[in-house]
């Protein structure tokens, strides 16, 4: 019965690790569904250095200032994980919006150029080295 315990919430984590992993899995089929972030990039990357759609892209300036204000809310989640989750919705989100939606390289160029200060924290944040991870 002890080693049942102590098992039980090893199991727990496992699972939930697990479940967080598969997140980050890439797409078996090869062919990500319109309007995914993995279509976008491929998109993206088949267009070259232009964005998907067509659209005008992002200056270098707009990512900076959309990530200056997210910091405060980064800040506050408290875990790479959760940090890192947020920033993949609320960053796609925002550049759906917007219109164009680069690969994660075109972000690390832009803010490596334009912030890298709050380009430096968002990824220790988030526990990544790269935008390329989103």
């Amino acid at each position: 019965m002890r080693t049942i315990r102590m098992l039980a919430p090893t199991l727990c984590l496992v699972l939930a690790l697990t479940a967080c992993a598969d997140a980050d899995a890439p797409e078996p089929s090869g062919a990500a569904a319109h309007g995914t972030p993995a279509a976008a990039d491929a998109a993206s990357s088949a267009a070259g250095s232009a964005p998907a759609g067509g659209s005008t892209p992002v200056s270098a300036k707009e990512v900076c200032a959309y990530l200056d204000g997210q910091l405060p809310t980064l800040r506050g989640i408290g875990s790479e994980t959760g940090t890192m989750a947020n920033l993949t919705v609320n960053l796609y989100s925002w550049y759906e919006k917007q219109g164009a939606v680069p690969t994660g390289r075109q972000i690390d160029d832009q803010t490596r150029q334009e912030c890298p200060a709050t380009r430096t924290e968002v990824l220790e944040l988030a526990g990544m080295e790269s935008f390329e991870r989103l």
